[in-house]
């Protein structure tokens, strides 16, 4: 709820009045779907979300989660309802420190879920099941499974897994005085005293010794009766299985792994997708940094500001990836190839607001930024405050990696008309790779846009308007479609009226003088 990049108070604060949750749905994407689907289009997939006040006030946690397919069948449900408490306390209490929340299961693999199944979350992504097996079916399981491996000599490395977790080795073999193997003896009973179980090890044992340990492994077994399984993720890095369980797993796990292959599979690419949606996200606030003579140094901790939140780093920037090679477009659309420091120049001098920049390194204070005007270099305090506005837009955006997505707050303050106008080909034409996202008040930056689609420079479709206000006491956001012209379908009522209303009145107040003068 609040955070390096927002400060949204508490869940009240966000919920729509009358409301009990916020809802989030997501289209998804995802080619490793495309393999267990028919046709390949079953790829891509529907996730909702929805988020209630969590208990300790400050949060917000799930309270509904479905997966729906491409054909529109409903693959995975889960609901805050009718869980018990006793449950989650039985098989949560080794996650204490991942802050999971957790649902309850009413669907499965497009089927109703087994009474006692959970899914467990770290925010919006789906980390792990979690299944009730009562002990009976897992001493059958189990015995069943020795006994294969016992009649086909091969140790499973599931069961090799379990019984190191469940069965000291070495204590095992104290117990029935199994001696560490001494040089050059290779006696049946004699084993090496490593912790991992093995077949060798199986076969060293007497016939009743062997029936004792396998005996012990189901019962101890058998005392777990809650199966863990994660679909697969890098979140905790560990792309195969999750190993972050009540039980670290084994047989039975990877059992309930191959039932709810189908559900795991479309909860790993939702969660994969998500991550990698929010590693593209770049942010630069409304209030950007005065200018300064000096900008502090690098923060390693927010990734997701490269310059800062205020723009503070944007000099360190400029100074790391000074010999970066940068794709971009001029305000042309012309395919350019430069240095990072050579492009952002190029753009300022197309702004007006410098010719060339250099970068001065300033040892702990940090580093100094200055811009070449009419011949003369000269620092940020000594040029205006537009230029320190403007430099943290140019550097973030043409420093980004391509497929970033850059939220942009306000990007006109302090910037004159004929700037914020030229920021709107900056958004258009600078790196056709990268997508913005700009919240702004500047009807300048706007018409230029309308001039450029009417110009057949771009098009409505590379363009979206989204309009915010107010009806019935909510806000209200919806999209205004821009004609081919460059004229939108409609204009509310507020949205750029000011001058036009204006003009309206000092046309109608130089009538009313004329006619005055008349009579």
């Amino acid at each position: 709820m609040n955070g390096q990049l927002v400060r949204l108070g508490e869940p009240s604060h966000v919920i729509r009045e009358g409301q009990s949750a916020v809802e989030f749905r997501f289209e998804v994407a995802h080619g490793g779907l495309a393999a267990t689907a028919e046709p390949p289009r079953a790829a891509k997939f529907n996730v909702a979300v929805s988020l209630v006040p969590a208990d300790d006030g400050t949060s917000m946690s799930p309270s509904s989660f479905e997966v729906i397919d491409a054909y529109g069948k409903l693959i995975v449900s889960a609901t805050s309802e009718r869980m018990r408490a006793a449950d989650i306390e039985a098989f949560s209490h080794s996650f204490s420190n991942q802050d999971l929340s957790f649902l309850k299961l009413k669907i499965i693999d497009g089927r109703k879920a087994p009474n006692r199944m959970y899914v467990g979350f770290v925010g919006l992504v789906p980390m792990l099941l979690a299944r009730h097996i009562d002990p009976g079916v897992i001493r059958r399981q189990m015995g069943a499974l020795l006994d294969n491996i016992l009649a086909t000599d091969r140790l499973n490395i599931d069961v090799a897994s379990e019984l190191t977790q469940l069965v000291s080795k070495k204590k095992f073999f104290k117990e029935f005085g199994i001696e560490k193997t001494p040089p050059g003896n290779s006696s049946r009973q004699a084993q090496s005293m490593s912790a991992l179980w093995t077949m060798r090890d199986f076969n060293a044992l007497e016939p009743e010794v062997l029936k004792t340990l396998v005996r012990r492994l189901v019962e101890r077994r058998a005392e777990h009766e809650w199966a863990v399984i994660g679909p697969g993720l890098s979140f905790f890095g560990h792309p195969q299985r999750m190993r972050h369980y009540y039980f670290d797993g084994g047989a039975i796990e990877t059992t309930l792994a191959e039932e709810h292959a189908t559900s795991l599979t479309y909860m790993g690419a939702f969660a994969s997708a998500l991550e990698i949606f929010g590693n593209r996200i770049q942010y630069l606030g409304p209030l950007r940094d005065e200018p300064r003579v000096v900008q502090g140094a690098w923060d390693e901790r927010v990734p997701a500001l490269p310059v800062g939140i205020r723009g503070e780093l944007t000099a360190e920037i400029l100074t790391r990836e000074r010999n970066s090679k940068i794709n971009f477009q001029d305000w042309d659309g012309t395919p350019r190839v430069a240095a990072l420091p050579d492009a952002v120049a190029l753009w300022c001098e197309y702004f007006g607001i410098g010719d060339k920049i250099e970068v001065h390194d300033h040892g702990k204070l940090g580093r100094g930024v200055e811009l070449q005007v009419d011949g003369f270099s000269r620092d940020l305090t000594q040029i205006g405050v537009g230029a320190s506005q403007l430099l943290p837009i140019l550097v973030a955006s043409l420093a980004a990696e391509a497929g970033t997505i850059i939220l942009i707050e306000q990007p006109e303050l302090h910037l004159h008309p004929s700037v914020q106008s030229r920021l709107a080909d900056f958004f258009l034409f600078a790196r056709p790779d990268v997508r913005f996202i700009v919240e702004t008040h500047s009807e300048y930056l706007v018409t230029r846009i309308r001039r450029r689609i009417a110009e057949e420079v771009t098009t409505p479709s590379h363009v979206e308007v989204m309009f915010a206000e107010r009806v019935g006491g909510a806000t209200q956001v919806r999209s205004l479609s821009l004609t081919a012209g460059g004229d939108f379908d409609e204009w509310p009522d507020g949205f750029f009226d000011a001058q036009e209303v204006d003009t309206r009145f000092i046309i109608r107040a130089l009538a009313a003088r004329v006619a005055k003068e008349e009579s």
